[in-house]
């Protein structure tokens, strides 16, 4: 479902805390129990509220009876303003939210541009990512092993071997590149594990997830053209 908006953006404004709990209340009696909801709260429009989950969010009117699934779309700008206001929800503290410690790094040219990206080793859409970035400079990439099991049988033991290697980088790339697999080496690669929990609680549900210096984030694998236009608008 896609709601088209021709109105300009209205302020936010506070919801009763009863009314919040109302509409929480009738949604978590009437939506499957699975359903995590976070938060109830009012969207830009008056007509609508947001509903956040832990991986989504979606709106039902104020009544609470009328869900709507999808994103909502200015036809003016065509800009995805559901989108837009989840990325803002989901924005992150780069340097202190992220433990680049526990990432492979891999600097080019000066570095000065950064991003941080959640790789599964067998994801192609991964490879398809890293192969993008042979060809920037200037830029120095946090690569985070966020093994999808469920997806990829198979892909934990690679990542725990890729970070268990004399040369974590050296290893990713002749992996992730040239599918040269990394050598069985005896260690728990505990970190892994950590990174798994931590992607988790960030609702990072796909792989390549890039993650920008300003706290925003793309799900998704950029060409190169893409990464340098998305680069540029990072404050």
């Amino acid at each position: 479902m896609m709601l088209l908006i021709t109105h300009p953006v209205i302020a936010q404004t506070p919801v009763a805390p009863d009314e919040s709990a109302r509409l929480m209340k009738v949604l978590q009696t009437r939506l499957p129990p699975t359903l995590v909801i976070q938060k109830v709260q009012p969207s830009p429009w008056p007509w609508l509220y947001e509903v956040i989950t832990n991986s989504e969010m979606f709106y039902v009117d104020t009544s609470g009876d009328y869900l709507f699934y999808g994103h909502i779309m200015d036809t003016k700008t065509r800009a995805d303003l559901t989108a837009k206001r989840w990325n803002d929800l989901t924005r992150i503290d780069f340097n202190n939210d992220l433990p680049l410690s526990l990432a492979i790094k891999h600097v080019k040219g000066d570095g000065s541009r950064k991003i941080a990206v959640f790789a599964d080793p067998f994801c192609p859409f991964c490879a398809r990512l890293e192969n993008a970035l042979q060809s920037m400079t200037n830029i120095t990439v946090y690569t985070f092993l966020y093994p999808l099991e469920s997806l990829h049988p198979g892909a934990t033991e690679t990542a725990k071997n890729i970070w268990c290697s004399p040369n974590r980088a050296q290893a990713w790339s002749d992996w992730i590149l040239r599918k040269k697999k990394p050598v069985a080496i005896n260690c728990k690669a505990d970190e892994v594990n950590e990174l798994v929990k931590l992607g988790e609680k960030m609702n990072i549900n796909g792989t390549p997830t890039i993650y920008f210096t300003d706290g925003h984030h793309i799900a998704s694998a950029l060409t190169k053209e893409q990464l340098e236009e998305e680069l540029k608008s990072v404050k």
